[in-house]
């Protein structure tokens, strides 16, 4: 209600400058593109931000944000979930509880199936993957790629998603703590296999990565 918003962004842009328009939630919780009945009350696509703010989508970068494996809070479907002791791991190393409420996180095995469906729905020119030094320790790691008996492609939202089992692709895991690592030749090579299988399969390329809390624990890939 200070200004008009668009104005003072399209001149922004038209000097040169850059902004930054940062997502809430994320996709799956869209109430259009999500897991409709348990999605939340606003947009969370990219394409939404556009509107909102009364620009053209054409002047944009998409850079699509995703854990290095999956979570959820709360009801809803969730195909890759671990009710194991996994599970429990990756929430504890993660710190996969809620920041206001404390309440845990659902945990999982990455939903690249879903992840593909985000990035295509998003327009994504790019990925940050986060969280990859949680997974470090584990002697295999799960990657979902499709679901039994849906072709390829094909998304079910909403309820019947809870009835897709998935199909996994089973790749090496790598020993050692790369927590802070900020070296993309000094990751395990079981670790740049896992980036780059997931890049593969999504479509885009993975760009950043974290590998901690911290705002410098950060992996830039530019090639």
């Amino acid at each position: 209600m200070a200004s008009d918003v668009g104005l003072l962004i399209g001149s922004i842009l038209d000097e040169g400058g850059t902004v930054i328009a940062e997502g809430a939630q994320g996709t799956l919780l869209d109430p259009d593109h999500g897991t409709y009945p348990f999605v939340t009350s606003g947009s969370c696509t990219a394409p939404y931000a556009f509107q909102s703010l009364g620009i053209g989508p054409l002047c944009a970068e998409v850079a699509g944000v995703v854990k290095a494996y999956s979570t959820r809070v709360g009801a809803g479907p969730f195909p890759t979930e671990l009710s194991d002791e996994t599970g429990e791991r990756l929430r504890i190393r993660g710190n996969e509880y809620g920041a206001t409420t404390g309440r845990p996180r659902r945990c999982g095995w990455l939903d690249a199936f879903l992840m593909r469906y985000s990035v295509r729905v998003n327009g994504c020119s790019w990925i940050a993957l986060t969280l990859l030094d949680v997974l470090g320790g584990l002697p295999e790691l799960k990657v979902c790629t499709g679901y039994e008996g849906i072709p390829d492609g094909e998304v079910r939202m909403g309820r019947g998603l809870a009835q897709c089992r998935p199909v996994y692709r089973t790749l090496p895991g790598w020993t050692g703590d790369i927590a802070g690592e900020r070296s993309w030749d000094a990751l395990p090579a079981a670790a740049r296999d896992y980036v780059e299988f997931v890049e593969r399969f999504c479509r885009a390329p993975v760009r950043l990565i974290s590998t901690g809390p911290d705002r410098d624990d950060v992996i830039v890939r530019l090639d």
